[in-house]
């Protein structure tokens, strides 16, 4: 599977969103959604291990799986066993023929793996949502997929996992010691956003206010020297 940069899938899949967009979606909170879950409504497939590593994280989906949309559109609730909506999927039925060949052009750098489970790229996601006071523990979504398509997913109970491997585990105590490092990107991060969207008026007004007691800070000196 080839892999994308926000700006490389923006201008690649055509997407409606852009990439500053795309990005912000890694920056916000989970305590609603998974990151994962934020790209699947724009048709993207997000790795999460590649975009820990800072290496391209981004995929299409499959045409005929994923929901078009734009980040202005609700998201349509579904509950812990429902599928995608198959008639969403029937309606972007004109649009799948041409995201298909645009799918293709995408992976055609590399061959296709076969449809074997030995022989092919497999992807397991564990997601944790926040600890709501259930005797059995966190919420936790799992999900697998391969070959750049839809994951299939679950939502299950954290009891249901059992004991996680020794891997697991540490990787999961490295991702709490560097916490703080994290809070601190995601302030710079919001602090840039924040500069970023601020409204032009707003900053015309301040720098005319500042200019203008610039302009009285001159007159008042002007008035004391000529004393």
């Amino acid at each position: 599977m080839k892999w994308f940069t926000p700006e490389e899938i923006v201008t690649n899949a055509n997407l409606s969103v852009r990439s500053e967009e795309l990005i912000d979606y890694t920056l916000k909170s989970e305590d609603e959604e998974t990151i994962e879950e934020r790209f699947q409504k724009v048709g993207l497939l997000f790795d999460r291990t590649r975009w820990q590593a800072e290496k391209p994280y981004l995929a299409p989906l499959s045409p005929a799986k994923a929901k078009k949309t734009t980040v202005n559109e609700p998201s349509i609730p579904t509950s812990d066993s429902d599928s995608i909506d198959e008639d969403l999927a029937e309606s972007d039925e004109e649009n799948a023929l041409s995201e298909t060949e645009e799918l293709s052009n995408l992976q055609s750098e590399q061959p296709e793996e076969p449809y074997i489970f030995e022989e092919c790229t497999v992807e397991l996601h564990l997601t944790f949502k926040p600890d709501d006071g259930h005797p059995d523990g966190r919420i936790v979504i799992i999900s697998a997929s391969s070959h750049g398509d839809f994951p299939v997913s679950e939502k299950i109970r954290e009891s249901s996992l059992g004991e996680l491997p020794s891997p697991l585990k540490e990787l999961l105590e490295k991702l709490v010691v560097d916490f703080p490092n994290r809070q601190v990107r995601r302030q710079i991060a919001n602090t840039c956003s924040q500069k970023r969207n601020k409204p032009k008026n707003e900053v015309s007004n301040t720098t005319t206010a500042t200019t203008s007691t610039e302009s009285k800070s001159t007159g008042t000196q002007l008035t004391l020297f000529g004393i």
